[in-house]
C-alpha cells in the first residue's frame, strides 16, 4: 500500500517538475537577448560626454612612463618603510 502511494506521488510530481523546467527553458532566449542590458544602461548613464574619447584622441599625456614608474616605486616604498610616527603617548592613568 505504501509503495503504491509513493508511485502515485512520483507520477504526479515528476510531470510537474518537468513542466517547470520547460517553462524556464522557453523563457531563456528572452533573458539571453537582454543579458547585460541593465549594466550597459547604468554605465551609459554615468558618462558625461560619451563622444569625448573620439574627440580628444590626439591629446598628449601630461607625463611619461618614467615619471609614472618612479611615482609607483616611491608609493610602494612608503609601505615597506613607513615614516616614523610623530605621536607621543604619555599613557597617563593607564591601567
Amino acid at each position: 500500500m505504501m509503495a503504491d502511494l509513493k508511485l502515485i506521488v512520483a507520477a504526479v510530481a515528476l510531470p510537474a517538475m518537468l513542466s517547470g523546467c520547460a517553462l524556464v527553458a522557453s523563457g531563456s532566449p528572452d533573458w539571453d537577448a537582454r543579458f547585460g542590458e541593465s549594466n550597459r544602461i547604468m554605465q551609459s548613464e554615468q558618462l558625461i560626454d560619451p563622444q569625448a574619447p573620439t574627440r580628444n584622441g590626439q591629446i598628449v599625456p601630461a607625463t611619461d612612463g618614467r615619471n609614472v614608474r618612479d611615482a609607483m616605486d616611491r608609493h610602494g616604498e612608503s609601505y615597506r618603510s613607513p615614516p616614523p610616527s610623530t605621536v607621543t603617548n604619555i599613557n597617563v592613568g593607564g591601567g
